[in-house]
């Protein structure tokens, strides 16, 4: 794999126009992909959502320029995050980073120094960061408690969370010199990291797909496939052939009442057949006895909660969040807790001090809604 060079976009850029010259920001006529056009006269991928929120407030400042002068200006690479917009956790890892210069990730040693840098409330800032956008991200110094914010990487964590007290005093300033700071990006000279994320809404008797991309070309279309089993492979599975290769939504319509199906995307290749696959969804149709659950069980050996889960009719796409709290029902984001992977089916929770703890598991939706969806009963164990 070739070497990834690391670019900060400023904001004066190459005239495309003299509107997105001011902003930056371009879409095409015809798709809702924004990207970031620098002076290098590339165009930036925002990978998600998420790491476009952390830059910019709104959509207000995309220009729309026609697909075909769209099309004429090539793809650069990836934008990072803005730096200490978010904190973020790679979905395999459970460590959690706060995000530096130029993508130079920093762990975040224990929960005490994650409330001193970051205040009280430090979980709810957490996105997860999908292993397909890692590349480019580098490990730097870990955040313990003698790390010093130096004042050139200090920002808020975003314009609702401010740092705490001692996060201000070791950021003096949210700009660099007082010049608004423009995204970053990594130039990938390779193959940029490709991903396909998949959400999928119910009414009635229609199950609307719609999906984000990542990378990757979709010059021949996409495949949307379904099936009452697990992980629906093209062509073996019913599917429908989406020709718009722009296109993101897809509304499969009049499905069989009382029926529960998994749905995923795939990319079509030139020959054919089909590229990566998206994410797997659930799906329920009208009233169906088969409702989607989540068990926890648990027990305490040698001061360790032993924690362990069953689920029925539910695929853990992104995997699972398991939280703890003192009170009843904890939850995502308020509460402490761990990302477990989908595969795992059990999770030993260490080093918890004496005392009553309640837990409960819940289906992680995703790097787009960013939330927990299905807990699982509230489960309470003892620790001596």
């Amino acid at each position: 794999m070739k070497r990834s060079l690391i670019l900060i976009l400023l904001l004066t850029l190459l005239p495309f126009t003299q509107a997105s010259a001011a902003s930056g920001l371009i879409k095409g006529e015809s798709s809702s992909a924004v990207y970031y056009q620098a002076t290098d006269g590339k165009r930036y991928v925002f990978p998600n959502q998420k790491i476009y929120f952390s830059w910019y407030a709104d959509f207000s400042n995309v220009v729309t320029i026609s697909d075909k002068a769209l099309a004429e200006i090539p793809l650069g690479g990836n934008v990072f995050y803005k730096p200490n917009s978010r904190l973020v956790k790679i979905t395999t890892d459970p460590k959690v980073y706060w995000v530096g210069e130029f993508g130079v990730l920093h762990h975040i040693v224990s929960e005490k120094v994650a409330q001193d840098f970051f205040g009280s409330d430090w979980v709810s800032k957490i996105d997860d960061l999908p292993d397909a956008f890692f590349a480019g991200y580098t490990i730097g110094e870990p955040i313990g408690a003698d790390f010093s914010l130096s004042t050139e990487d200090a920002w808020t964590i975003d314009d609702n969370h401010q740092l705490s007290e001692r996060g201000k005093a070791l950021a003096e300033k949210n700009s660099i010199n007082g010049q608004k700071k423009e995204p970053q990006a990594i130039i990938d000279e390779g193959q940029q990291p490709e991903s396909i994320n998949l959400t999928v809404t119910v009414e009635d008797q229609d199950a609307t797909l719609s999906w984000f991309v990542s990378g990757g070309n979709t010059n021949y279309g996409f495949i949307a496939v379904k099936s009452t089993e697990p992980e629906p492979t093209y062509p073996k599975d019913d599917y429908i052939q989406v020709a718009d290769t722009s296109a993101t939504q897809y509304k499969w319509k009049n499905l069989p009442n009382n029926s529960a199906y998994y749905f995923r995307i795939c990319r079509l290749n030139s020959d054919g057949s089909c590229g990566t696959y998206s994410d797997q969804e659930s799906a329920l149709i009208g009233v169906s006895a088969k409702t989607p659950s989540i068990t926890l069980s648990g027990y305490v050996e040698n001061g360790r909660a032993n924690l362990s889960w069953e689920t029925e009719w539910l695929s853990p796409n992104y995997g699972f969040y398991l939280v703890r709290s003192s009170q009843a029902n904890p939850k995502y984001k308020i509460n402490p807790g761990v990302w477990i992977e989908k595969q795992e089916e059990s999770f030993n929770w260490s080093g918890l001090s004496a005392g009553t703890y309640h837990f409960r598991i819940c289906r992680y939706t995703g790097t787009v809604n960013d939330d927990c969806e299905y807990y699982s009963n509230d489960l309470e164990l003892t620790i001596e």
